[in-house]
């Protein structure tokens, strides 16, 4: 019920925000027509339609949007490779191949906090900043693909030995069906962004 009622609200804010852009273009143009001092920028204007349509790729292709993305893959990872609930269950319900595969993720994560401690925590590690400091570093801006890329790996690896996954094609479609899902939140945020950007050159913020 409450991702229906999450679907929902994205599902119909798409056109109130769609509504809203319709409704600065004419208030900007009307503000600006009828100040005679620059106090708002007329979408309507020379400059203000070529702004709305070179900026519109800048605007959309935000860190948040490949964050959605990938949180998304992950998502579908997850779900599709029943990880979550072999380790809710006791360990004497587990299958011999579901007790291995989880050992492996284990060992996989071992692994990924070393290769991370590594490349992060030590003195002149290769990714810190100029100065030696984690944030803003490269750590930080790759923290959220770091994260979503071990978990699709671990996942993966669990539901291929696990056999919840049995070729490369169910592991490539578990990792589409999570975007899939994320699909109402994408196209939510594509139109937040624009709308957020369009008021931000409007009002001059």
């Amino acid at each position: 019920m409450r991702t229906e009622t999450v679907k929902k609200v994205l599902v119909y804010g798409v056109p109130v925000m769609l509504a809203l852009q319709v409704l600065l273009f004419l208030v900007s143009w009307l503000i600006s027509a009828a100040s005679p001092e620059p106090v708002v920028r007329s979408l309507l204007s020379s400059e203000g339609i070529r702004w709305f349509f070179a900026s519109f790729i800048d605007n959309v292709a935000t860190d948040p949007l490949i964050w959605i993305i990938l949180g998304a893959m992950a998502y579908g990872a997850v779900v599709n490779s029943h990880i979550l609930l072999s380790l809710r269950s006791k360990a004497s319900h587990r299958t011999y191949r579901q007790a291995f595969a989880l050992r492996i993720v284990l060992v996989e994560w071992i692994l990924f906090a070393a290769v991370i401690v590594l490349l992060s925590f030590v003195p002149h590690a290769a990714l810190l900043s100029v100065t030696g400091q984690l944030f803003p570093s490269s750590f930080s801006h790759s923290l959220i693909p770091t994260f979503a890329f071990c978990v699709i790996v671990s996942a993966t690896t669990y539901g291929l030995l696990a056999g919840v996954m049995r070729s490369v094609e169910d592991a490539f479609a578990s990792l589409c069906k999570g975007i899939a899902t994320a699909a109402p939140a994408i196209i939510f945020y594509v139109v937040a962004a624009e709308l957020y950007f369009t008021t931000a050159y409007v009002f001059r913020f």
